[in-house]
């Protein structure tokens, strides 16, 4: 290990100083024979090698000893003294110095540990001074600047932004930060990451600057990659979403198509009760409606022979014609007669009428034709609809309905003529559930029970039948499209699944608990108010 300057400045003035007290000593003691004050003026000169080692100083003190010597007075005893003395002070200093030695070896170690973690850092790392010059700089800078003497990089394009940190971080004292687009040996442009620290002194003055610089060139390049791919991704989520837009779109054709399918999947279901509801007025209105043209020509031949009756001028004749009318009106063949055929047939061709009116006005209620959006209905209400339109599948089914209302139900907003179609789908159900067990079953009786309840929250509609039950394998499957338990040509599984969507988009539930062989009951809940 190099043994430090001061170190050695301090080792030879200690041999000095001794030296030359052993010299003024042995003078003085020839010319003059005293030994005098040289113990003390010795000791001080000793004393300030001690300080000269542990000030790391080369000081004036280092001459005082033999100096101070010629003035002194010895003897044989003092010399002897002072050779003590001066060995012993050597073999402290010697011990300092090897202290001194370890110290300044460790800060070696140290510094060229530094220099080494600076050197192996990716980054570039300089320490500038006032001057603006370069003071310090690891490994990377030399590939990063063509000088180091110069704070800005090397190959940089316009004003160095390097140069403008390192002055703002001067002037100011504070941290500075930019970015800088760097040019390299082959040409390849790059971007520096650039950051300038204060090195401040205790009273406030900035000593010198650490200009650190990060090549974030990759980093840039991912950055406009991971952009660039943004933007590629947002064009797909546009060309996505405009397909899934359409996708849907088509969907809800779809399942319009669906809802009208099911519809008159429906009404198809119901028309045998409808033709037999219509006939039943029709067979009354046709026989009675012959006879009412039979009648109404007997009225309007009298009323003619009343007339003809101003084309006779002669007086006889027309006696004659009135006793003819008369006549006929005694044998009961006159308008009053007529008349009153007339009004007898009239009043039960008008109320058959009413029948055939009613029933295609619960036809249009029943499908909502002129009233396709939300509205309030009472609930009660639709399932009286509804039944009315099946009632000839109960009668000739010899079903038994039993009805239990609640009076208390509140309005619900909704597509009526949907709702509409999840009763009947339900009901036909229970039909036929109901139906196929009477095949097994001759002496069967069915029954079906519609039951509502609710309040101000939320309103039931509960329909039960006594049927054959689903079995237990096939309730959680029941609302799927294209699931039925029918034979082939009974049905294609829509019923249940396109009800069950139905009544979702009203935001409420539809749910089935069966027992296999005894009973089927659904449960409608609905929210009074669509959200």
């Amino acid at each position: 290990m190099e043994v430090p300057l001061f170190i050695k400045v301090a080792q030879f003035a200690t041999a000095l100083s001794i030296f030359s007290a052993i010299i003024v000593c042995l003078v003085n003691f020839v010319m003059t024979g005293r030994s005098g004050r040289v113990w003390l003026f010795l000791t001080g000169a000793l004393a300030a090698e001690f300080l000269v080692v542990f000030r790391d100083i080369v000081d004036i003190w280092v001459g005082v000893g033999p100096f101070a010597a010629v003035f002194a007075k010895f003897d044989y005893m003092s010399l002897a003294f002072t050779f003590l003395f001066a060995i012993a002070a050597h073999q402290f200093i010697s011990y300092k110095q090897d202290e001194l030695l370890r110290a300044f070896g460790a800060s070696q170690t140290a510094k060229r540990i530094l220099e080494s973690s600076l050197g192996a850092m990716g980054d570039r790392f300089e320490v500038i001074g006032p001057d603006l010059r370069i003071i310090y700089s690891n490994v990377a800078s030399g590939g990063l600047s063509h000088s180091k003497d110069s704070p800005g990089p090397g190959g940089t394009e316009g004003p160095s932004v390097s140069e403008q940190l390192v002055l703002a971080t001067f002037k100011s004292g504070l941290l500075s930060r930019g970015e800088e687009v760097f040019v390299d040996g082959d040409g390849t442009k790059r971007v520096l990451d650039i950051v300038v620290s204060p090195v401040i002194s205790g009273d406030g003055q900035v000593l010198a600057c650490v200009r650190v610089a990060r090549d974030i060139t990759d980093i840039k390049q991912m950055q406009d990659a991971i952009k660039n791919s943004n933007v590629r991704l947002e064009e797909n989520v546009r060309e996505r979403t405009v397909q899934l837009e359409n996708a849907l779109e088509q969907l809800g054709r779809t399942h319009e198509q669906l809802l009208q399918s099911e519809k008159l999947a429906a009404l198809g279901k119901i028309a045998a009760g409808l033709t037999h509801n219509i006939a039943n007025p029709l067979s009354v209105l046709g026989p009675k409606l012959k006879l009412f043209g039979d009648y109404f020509w007997h009225v309007d031949n009298i009323f003619r022979k009343y007339q003809a009756l101003h084309d006779l001028d002669d007086p006889d004749a027309i006696k004659q014609q009135l006793e003819l009318i008369a006549q006929e009106s005694r044998e009961g063949r006159g308008i009053d007669y007529y008349l009153r055929k007339l009004n007898r047939f009239v009043v039960p061709c008008v109320k058959e009428v009413h029948k055939i009116e009613k029933i295609v006005q619960d036809l249009v209620d029943y499908s909502r034709i002129q009233k396709p959006e939300v509205e309030p209905v009472q609930i009660n209400e639709q399932l009286k609809l509804v039944t009315s339109l099946l009632d000839y599948e109960f009668r000739s089914s010899n079903i038994r309905l039993e009805t239990r209302y609640y009076d208390g139900l509140p309005e619900v907003e909704c597509y009526a003529a949907e709702v509409n179609q999840v009763i009947t789908n339900l009901l036909i159900n229970s039909i036929e559930a109901v139906s196929e067990k009477r095949k097994q079953d001759p002496d069967f009786e069915p029954v079906i029970k519609i039951t509502t309840q609710g309040d101000d929250s939320v309103v039931k509609i509960s329909i039960e039948d006594n049927g054959v039950g689903v079995e237990t394998g096939d309730s959680t499957k029941i609302f799927d499209p294209f699931f039925t338990t029918k034979p082939v040509g009974g049905g294609v599984g829509l019923g249940l699944s396109v009800s069950a969507g139905i009544i979702e988009k009203h935001g409420g539930s539809i749910k089935l608990s069966s027992k296999p062989g005894e009973y089927s009951r659904f449960v409608i809940t609905l929210p009074p108010e669509l959200s």
